[in-house]
């Protein structure tokens, strides 16, 4: 019964976030994001089942101008700055705790979007905060607390060989970094005769570095150094993304590979993940499907290595809109200097 209250919440949560654009008439929009999802599937570790994944990210705007300023009538670069929450929590097939670490990142973010001659788009993002799953004992060990003189010496016996998957404690150990992220993202589009694109192609690359000052500088939320040896430092990002229409549905195939420098021998550096959405009614909701390879992505179960197809409901962040083209752009006008 507690599973089905767990689940029937998420699914509630999820679908009133998703219609809050109907309600309001008001959204922001961000070129690169992580979109949210609820979803079921196939495939596990070896050592959990996997009953349900929820993703109920937000973006809350402190600053955006990024639809304005592709609709001015002179060429003007639009900015966004916000903060993003990105809880994942899982529900485990299991009586006693079907909840278990569940993954919270907040981030401070700024994206500029510029338009190009062609009516492309190229937006940077520089994105810094924090992740962790907000548990207090050792990563490897039910009976100890993290940072312990018998959880480091526990770490000291580890080896290259060593099975760290195996020994993780799944239900209290600690995960806790901050991190930062740079991002680029560059659009292809192809509009209709309403100035709304009809066909995109989306790269992306981003570079994500994990370190223990809280956005650089603060002595807050940092790593255990014995963890970020085994998690590696620094992650590459690499996004293809193509949107289409068919009648009045929108739909979106991408291919997402991330490559992690520097992890422990037993933990796989990479993570494939091809996805197809379907947006019935060209809106923001739409249906998920996706198939996943490599290096899991819930938080601390990186060392987890195992396929997995789901299926499930997200939102998007950046629906097609109105843009003005170029052509019917000026040029900003320049200060005159005074003689």
């Amino acid at each position: 019964m507690n599973k089905i209250l767990l689940i029937a919440l998420f699914l509630t949560s999820f679908i009133s976030y998703g219609q809050q654009d109907e309600i309001s008439g008001f959204k922001e929009y961000y070129p690169i994001a992580i979109r949210p999802d609820l979803s079921v599937g196939l495939g596990n570790n070896e050592y959990e089942e996997i009953l349900l994944e929820a993703r109920p990210v937000v973006y809350y705007s402190l600053y955006n101008d990024l639809r304005k300023a592709l609709n001015k009538d002179t060429i003007t670069n639009g900015d966004a700055v916000y903060l993003s929450f990105q809880p994942q929590f899982r529900i485990y097939n299991e009586e006693s705790k079907p909840v278990k670490t569940p993954s919270y990142k907040v981030l401070l973010g700024w994206q500029k979007i510029i338009k190009t001659n062609d009516d492309n788009f190229l937006t940077v993002a520089v994105e810094s905060g924090h992740y962790s799953n907000g548990q207090a004992g050792s990563a490897f060990s039910i009976e100890f607390d993290d940072n312990s003189e018998e959880s480091i010496a526990l770490y000291n016996s580890f080896t290259d060989d060593t099975d760290l998957a195996e020994l993780l404690n799944r239900s209290g150990g600690n995960f806790s970094t901050n991190l930062t992220r740079f991002s680029f993202n560059y659009r292809l589009n192809t509009f209709n005769g309403d100035n709304i694109p009809q066909k995109i192609h989306s790269f992306t690359a981003t570079y994500q570095l994990y370190h223990d000052k809280f956005l650089g500088f603060a002595d807050f939320g940092g790593y255990n150094p014995e963890d970020i040896d085994i998690l590696g430092r620094h992650q590459l990002e690499f996004g293809y993304e193509f949107t289409s229409h068919l009648k009045k549905m929108r739909y979106t195939l991408s291919q997402q590979f991330n490559y992690t420098i520097g992890s422990h021998p037993s933990s796989a550096p990479y993570r494939s993940e091809t996805s197809g959405i379907l947006y019935p009614w060209d809106s923001d909701l739409g249906i998920l499907v996706q198939f996943s390879v490599g290096r899991d992505d819930y938080n601390y179960r990186f060392l987890d290595d195992f396929a997995r197809f789901k299926i499930g409901i997200t939102w998007d962040w950046f629906t097609p809109f109105v843009v003005k083209p170029t052509k019917n752009q000026q040029l900003p006008t320049l200060p005159k200097k005074e003689l």
